[in-house]
């Protein structure tokens, strides 16, 4: 049973793709594929047999799913808690969490798909809910293997995407990781428990108010001001409202008509230019928004607080 060269788990690796490459698997058939969109994963094919091999820790979770397997495949794995031992059934599902050196001991052939997502990724998805210790996360889901149909189809769906290359594969692969990492999150059990307060520190939301003044002629959606935050959606939706009060689209609204005010008072706009300059696509829809805000209408508001 061949067995990994000690060079192969003392090298720092960035990633699992490059060691299974360089390393004692290079002797399996193998494929390698990525996707660049706005969340980087890699994934590898790989037919194996016999072996007896160490895996390096690196910073990524692997998730391991047999596709098929011979008659009397069997596989054992060491995380650092002893080893296990079970056979590799078809859609049986394993984890190896980021920064864990893994030993394993494979005895028949099985066809595996491996999912590799960065520790950056999971942080892009989850936000705050990134647990700190991804091991003792994970841990429930390193012991034995499981099923879970959704995760499966996921990887499956994500490989052929990497193959495809239409431009909407990448929006497509985005969707399905930010989905998968979050059903991965709540399928360990870590979920984060209601009332959970979620800081969103100053210097984040002055970034945000910032970007806000620069760009509130233009369409601003929540994506944006996540971006201009620093956060996932789901993190920066949740922070913003806990910090602020209210949510980003209600301190969003108010901030435009505010600026709106700013020039009912200060200027000879038409509603129209008013409108546009605070980033209303429609002059009916700004006053709307105005009267909901500040229980009168735009023009009735001017004409009592016209500066001269």
């Amino acid at each position: 049973m061949p067995k990994c060269k000690l060079s192969d788990t003392r090298h720092e690796w960035q990633n699992y793709s490059d060691f299974y490459r360089e390393s004692a698997y290079a002797v399996f058939p193998q494929q390698h594929r990525s996707l660049a969109g706005r969340l980087p994963f890699r994934m590898i094919d790989v037919d194996q047999s016999d072996h007896n091999f160490t895996d390096p820790d690196v910073p990524e979770s692997v998730l391991v799913l047999p596709l098929a397997t011979s008659a009397h495949n069997r596989w054992s794995w060491d995380m650092g808690h002893g080893w296990r031992h079970s056979s590799a059934a078809p859609g049986s599902l394993l984890i190896l969490p980021a920064g864990v050196e893994s030993r394993w001991r494979v005895k028949g052939q099985r066809k595996l798909l491996l999912l590799t997502l960065p520790s950056t990724t999971l942080e892009g998805v989850l936000g705050c809910a990134l647990p700190e210790n991804p091991a003792r996360t994970f841990h429930s889901l390193t012991q034995s293997p499981w099923e879970d149909a959704f995760i499966a189809q996921t990887m499956v769906r994500l490989w052929g995407a990497t193959l495809e290359h239409d431009p909407t594969d990448q929006l497509l692969a985005d969707g399905a990781l930010v989905a998968l990492a979050t059903h991965l999150l709540q399928r360990a059990g870590a979920a984060e428990k209601p009332g959970r307060r979620v800081a969103m520190p100053a210097w984040r939301l002055q970034r945000v108010t910032e970007f806000v003044d620069a760009h509130l002629h233009e369409e601003l959606g929540i994506a944006a001001l996540a971006d201009a935050a620093g956060l996932s959606v789901r993190h920066f939706t949740r922070a913003f409202s806990q910090q602020v009060g209210e949510t980003p689209h209600r301190w969003l609204m108010n901030r435009r008509i505010e600026k709106a005010k700013q020039r009912l008072a200060h200027s000879d706009d038409t509603l129209e230019q008013v409108a546009r300059a605070c980033g209303f696509s429609a002059q009916s829809h700004f006053t709307r928004v105005f009267r909901l805000i500040t229980g009168e209408p735009p023009k009735r508001w001017q004409q009592s607080h016209k500066q001269s």
